[in-house]
């Protein structure tokens, strides 16, 4: 990242790398900094009803908007650290959002400039404009669960505050490529609603993304066992040399869909995907358990006959599913076709089942579910940041 001044004028614009310097400044950075208070704001798809403390920064509990019977937004006040200084003060509620959304699996965004920044006490209107940035559907199909229990609420500031430590104790270049994965990630979350596909598209590119770090194309890459001799000849033959290197080019791939999955098979392992992946059913459950005598739920949550669990697979199949998620993220890339997944939320926890033709039968493919690639990011990601 180049040293140099954010723009004086976003612009209603977000160039993030801007972001990732205004959350973490590097030691040569020229962000000016304040003595003024810092402030932004950052919008949730819950209501927070505690304050968190995060590392240099605070998230003040959520003021709650209704915007309408079905819509409402949820606007928390930041008081940054004094070094975010108050010009462009909103750079720093942007990168937050990157990091709560990883950390929790909550969509959470902020304003595109600092226009409400600076003012002390903001008037209804100013909220209702704030509102804008992220209204959340709160009522009707497809409403977002926004009561989330105490004990949840905790875990997420746990582990927001667990992230943001370790993200300042990596290395600025190793920190710039989390952050960056990370906001592919947060897009993901922001534009799943509108186009499955790009969500797909940008879950799969945030594992690729940290894949080419930890995984060296060196351990895929393949020799023939003639190609010492196939040397030796191209030295007294120009056309078998030209017909050699073309062989050479044409083989010298990056190997990314190989290093992606081994990426998520060593860093995300078969085993612990059940941990990483509730239940869709589970919030309900626990808000159950709070207001009623019910002691036993777990019919509701468990493993149900038609079902595929992780560990009800071979490894050797879960290798196959996971190369075929790369292809199909490559699918939309090239051809804007969508993945064949035939529910963007599915009811089934892991998986969802397909039935395709091959020859006089049908055989079933299992599709990963959204909330599962999801889960497998966070959590390769996360055990690839415990290694640097």
């Amino acid at each position: 990242m180049s040293n140099k001044l954010p723009r004086a004028v976003t612009a209603d614009h977000i160039l993030f790398n801007e972001c990732i310097e205004a959350f973490r400044p590097s030691e040569s950075s020229p962000f000016p900094t304040s003595i003024d208070p810092s402030h932004s704001y950052i919008l949730t798809d819950f209501h927070l009803t505690n304050q968190w403390n995060l590392p240099e920064c605070t998230v003040l509990p959520s003021k709650d908007i209704s915007l309408s019977d079905f819509h409402s937004a949820f606007i928390c006040k930041i008081k940054n650290p004094e070094r975010s200084g108050i010009h462009n003060s909103h750079l720093y509620g942007i990168a937050l959002t990157t990091i709560i959304t990883f950390a929790t699996g909550r969509l959470c965004k902020s304003p595109r400039d600092d226009t409400l920044s600076h003012m002390g006490e903001l008037r209804e209107k100013d909220y209702f404009e704030l509102s804008l940035t992220h209204p959340v559907l709160v009522g009707g199909i497809g409403s977002v669960d926004t009561d989330i229990s105490e004990g949840n609420l905790q875990e997420f500031e746990a582990n927001i505050v667990d992230l943001i430590s370790k993200l300042n104790k990596l290395p600025h270049k190793k920190y710039t490529t989390i952050m960056e994965a990370m906001r592919l990630i947060h897009l993901s979350h922001a534009n799943k609603k509108d186009d499955f596909g790009l969500a797909y598209l940008l879950v799969i590119s945030a594992i690729e993304a940290v894949s080419q770090h930890a995984i060296k194309r060196d351990k895929f890459k393949k020799k023939h066992l003639k190609e010492t001799e196939w040397t030796s000849r191209a030295k007294l033959d120009e056309e078998f040399a030209e017909l050699l290197q073309a062989y050479i080019d044409a083989r010298s791939s990056k190997y990314l869909k190989e290093r992606y999955v081994n990426f998520i098979t060593t860093y995300a392992p078969q085993d612990r995907w059940e941990s990483a992946v509730p239940h869709p059913q589970q919030a309900h459950v626990d808000r159950v358990k709070v207001h009623s005598n019910i002691l036993n739920l777990d019919f509701i949550t468990k493993q149900q006959w038609h079902e595929k669990y992780p560990s009800d697979l071979k490894p050797e199949e879960i290798n196959e599913i996971l190369f075929a998620t790369y292809d199909h993220r490559s699918l939309f890339i090239h051809t804007g076709s969508q993945p064949p997944h035939e529910a963007p939320t599915s009811l089934n926890r892991f998986f969802q089942s397909k039935y395709i033709r091959k020859g006089d039968e049908y055989i079933e493919q299992l599709l990963p579910n959204y909330e599962l690639l999801v889960g497998i990011s966070r959590m390769s990601i996360l055990n690839w940041i415990d290694t640097l």
